[in-house]
């Protein structure tokens, strides 16, 4: 089970994987994995051990859910609700939730007044070393997962929440379980005196043709520049489409970064067949690959398409063209 988590040197890992309530009618078991696949595939993909994880080791059926891994797998675990007792200012045990001496990973729903800022629960894990570690699910200030540190402030757990996939539209889960990231400018223009170009085919669908497509960006700081979008049909040497605008990113690292492209038509075969200019704006999501040499760009926030994307596109992968 541990095999895809790479912890350091600390007692155990956690992860917090939202709120739950009321959602398992039929059953957790059962409605786990669905409504972990449906809110956070790509969590899932990534660990799916932790839709392996079976009733004897959840706590609970409702709150803020956390999943547990000790480090030790013969590690002690001690979980008990708490309330807060104003006259000697200590928690006190209100309720005995789980006892194992396996090390087992566990799932445990906590904050039940729905509250994640606020502890009500207390897990102890004890390693075959006699080393014990006190710690209060709960979330922090910046919604983060609140960690468990020792006296000395050294830090005995280790959050594994990929927070950045929370709400990622579901076509890019498997690429972020793949290790594809999002772009940064460099990333995506390459350096402002050499620019990159990047290039797919596929079928123009109103004529049943293939095209080439090439995408070219051009850096000029790390907030974006000016791009170029042309595309010709395989059978065809002249450029059925030519487009010239700006472009401008906002990086998200651990997630999908957007790209906002503003290209107007302006030469082509195309050119001139319409009444008018023809513009474009829209803002996409874009993956690279951790080659850093494919590009994954996704539908249309609008859903405004590019020349070789449709309605019915999802996400579409270009190649970093060479030289």
């Amino acid at each position: 089970m541990r095999d895809r988590i790479d912890f350091p040197t600390t007692m155990f890992g956690a992860a917090y994987l939202g709120y739950v309530g009321g959602l398992f009618d039929e059953g957790f078991e059962a409605g786990f994995p669905a409504w972990l696949q449906e809110t956070n595939e790509a969590m899932l993909l990534e660990y799916p051990f932790i839709a392996e994880i079976n009733d004897e080791h959840i706590i609970g059926s409702a709150g803020h859910l956390y999943c547990i891994v000790p480090v030790d797998e013969n590690a002690t675990i001690a979980i008990n609700r708490v309330q807060w007792n104003e006259k000697t200012q200590t928690d006190e045990v209100t309720e005995v939730l789980y006892r194992s001496e396996s090390g087992e990973p566990v799932l445990l729903f906590a904050n039940l007044d729905g509250i994640a800022h606020e502890a009500d629960t207390q897990v102890f894990i004890t390693d075959n070393n006699g080393n014990t570690c006190e710690w209060y699910p709960s979330l922090d200030a910046m919604s983060h997962l609140a960690p468990c540190t020792s006296e000395a402030g050294d830090y005995l757990s280790f959050d594994f929440t990929e927070y950045a996939w929370y709400d990622v539209p579901s076509e890019f889960a498997g690429w972020l379980s793949d290790g594809w990231t999002g772009v940064t400018a460099l990333g995506l223009a390459g350096s402002q005196s050499t620019s990159m170009s990047w290039i797919t085919e596929t079928m123009v669908e109103e004529t049943g043709r293939y095209a080439y497509f090439s995408l070219r960006f051009y850096l000029e700081d790390e907030t974006g520049g000016t791009v170029d979008l042309e595309w010709t049909y395989e059978d065809s040497d002249d450029i059925e489409e030519m487009w010239s605008g700006f472009w401008a990113i906002q990086t998200i690292p651990d997630g999908p970064s957007y790209v906002t492209l503003s290209l107007s038509l302006v030469g082509g075969n195309s050119y001139g067949v319409t009444d008018g200019p023809v513009y474009l704006c829209e803002r996409y999501p874009l993956l690279i690959s951790p080659s850093g040499t494919e590009l994954l760009v996704g539908a249309g926030e609008s859903g405004v398409c590019l020349p070789f994307m449709s309605q019915s596109t999802t996400a579409c992968v270009l190649t970093q063209a060479a030289g």
